[in-house]
C-alpha cells in the first residue's frame, strides 16, 4: 500500500475559517533614555575628570620623536644660589664679601600636557627638545653626573681667571685637559645628529686637542673635518662639515657646539673650593671668578649689591654664551637682584625678559675684565 503524504510549508497559511489567528508578542518596552544618564549621576564624570586634570598636569608626555611637543623638557625660571658662603680661598689676606653674587638657575621638567601649554603662553617658560641635552642611551642620573663633571671644569677655570686678576702667579691658558666635552648641540648645526652630549673630541683630522679652546680655530673654515670622539669606552671617527650657523640673528662659522675642557688640571697657589649642591652645567663660571676676585682682592666690587648673573669663562677670560637666559633673568628679579651680568651676545634678550615694573639693570659684558670695569664703575 502506498501512502501519500501531503508537503508542509515552513510557513503557515493563513487561516479562512473564521477562527482566531495567535496573538502577537512585541518585544518588552524599552525604558526611555533620560538626562542625565545613570553614570553621571552616580558621580563617575567628576572623577574622571580629575584623574585626565592631573594625568595632564603631572605625567611626562611620551617620548616621540617626530612629535615637537614631546620628548622635550620645559625650562622654568629657578632660583639663586648664594656664592659668598659657597666659595671658600684659603689664603689669610681673604675677605668677606659685602653683599651677594647670586648664581641663577634654572628648573627643567619632563614635558607635561600643561607644561607644553604653558610654554606657549607666558615668555618665561620654554619648550627643550631632549634630545639636545642628554642622548637616548643616557638616564637622568648619567645626565645629572656630566652636568656635575661640566660644573667642575668651569669652576676651575673660573677660579685661576680671578686669581690671576687679582694678581696671583697663575697662568689660565696653562691649563690642560683630556679634550673638548660636548656639552650642547645647535638645532640644525653640522654637528647635530652627528655628535652628541658627553662624546669627548680628542682630536681633528689626528691634530691633538686637549682644551676646548683649541677646537674652534680647526672647525671654524675649510671642508669636512675628521673628528677623533671618545664616546664612553668606544672611539670613533665622526667626518662633519663646517657651516654658517645662525643664532640671535648672529651668523658666525663652525659645526655648532659648546664645549668644555675635558677633566681640567691646573696648579693654583692656593685652594679654592666651590660647594654648589646639585648645581650642574657650565654657565656658573663668570660669577664663581667674580666672587674669586671679590674675596681676595682688597677692591670692595660688589659694594652692598646683590650681583646676579650668568655665562661660560674661558681660561682667558671670555665670557660666553648660555642657555635659558629668560629664566635666569625673571628669577633674579625675584630674588631682587640689582644688577644682572649677561653674555654680551644676549644682553638684548636679557632686557627684553625683564618683568615690568623691576627696577633690574643688565649689564652686557664680553670678558671678565668688562665684568670687573663695569662693577667698579669704570
Amino acid at each position: 500500500m502506498t501512502e501519500t503524504r501531503r508537503s508542509v510549508s515552513a510557513e503557515a497559511e493563513p487561516r479562512t475559517d473564521g477562527g482566531s489567528l495567535p496573538e502577537l508578542v512585541s518585544d518588552p518596552p524599552v525604558a526611555a533614555r533620560t538626562w542625565p544618564p545613570r553614570w553621571l549621576r552616580r558621580g563617575y564624570l567628576p572623577v574622571a575628570l580629575a584623574i585626565l586634570l592631573a594625568a595632564f598636569t603631572f605625567v611626562p608626555l611620551p617620548r616621540v620623536p617626530e612629535l615637537a611637543c614631546c620628548a622635550a623638557f620645559v625650562e622654568v625660571p629657578g632660583s639663586a644660589l648664594p656664592l659668598a658662603a659657597r666659595v671658600t680661598v684659603d689664603d689669610p689676606a681673604a675677605q668677606d664679601v659685602d653683599g651677594e653674587y647670586l648664581l641663577m638657575t634654572v628648573n627643567l621638567r619632563p614635558a607635561t600636557g600643561l607644561g607644553w601649554v604653558r610654554a606657549h603662553l607666558f615668555a618665561d617658560t620654554s619648550l627643550v627638545p631632549r634630545r639636545r641635552l642628554v642622548p637616548a642611551e643616557v638616564n637622568d642620573r648619567e645626565y645629572f653626573h656630566r652636568q656635575r663633571t661640566v660644573f667642575d671644569t668651569s669652576a676651575a677655570v673660573a677660579a685661576a681667571v680671578g686669581l690671576e686678576r687679582a694678581g696671583y702667579a697663575v697662568d689660565p691658558s696653562q691649563i690642560t685637559g683630556d679634550g673638548a666635552l660636548v656639552v650642547r648641540l645647535l638645532d640644525g648645526a653640522p654637528a647635530d645628529g652627528r655628535l652628541r652630549p658627553g662624546d669627548v673630541i680628542v682630536a681633528v683630522d689626528d691634530r691633538p686637542i686637549r682644551v676646548a679652546e683649541e677646537l674652534r680655530p680647526l672647525v671654524d673654515n675649510g671642508g669636512t673635518r675628521q673628528l677623533s670622539v671618545r664616546r664612553g669606552s668606544v672611539a670613533l671617527t665622526v667626518p662633519v662639515t663646517p657651516g654658517t650657523i645662525s643664532v640671535d640673528g648672529e651668523d658666525f662659522r663652525g659645526i655648532g657646539v659648546e664645549v668644555q675642557t675635558a677633566n681640567p688640571r691646573i696648579e693654583l697657589p692656593i685652594d679654592v673650593q666651590v660647594d654648589a649642591g646639585r648645581i650642574g652645567g657650565p654657565s656658573a663660571g663668570l660669577l664663581i671668578a667674580l666672587t674669586v676676585y671679590d674675596k681676595v682682592d682688597p677692591v670692595d666690587l660688589a659694594a652692598g649689591r646683590r650681583v646676579a648673573g650668568t655665562g661660560t669663562i674661558a681660561p682667558d677670560g671670555t665670557v660666553g654664551r648660555i642657555g635659558g637666559i629668560r629664566q635666569k633673568v625673571v628669577a633674579a628679579h625675584r630674588e631682587r637682584a640689582d644688577v644682572f651680568m649677561a653674555p654680551a651676545s644676549q644682553a638684548d634678550d636679557a632686557r627684553h625678559a625683564i618683568p615690568r615694573g623691576s627696577d633690574l639693570q643688565v649689564i652686557a659684558v664680553r670678558d671678565f675684565r668688562d665684568a670687573v670695569a663695569a662693577l667698579e664703575g669704570r
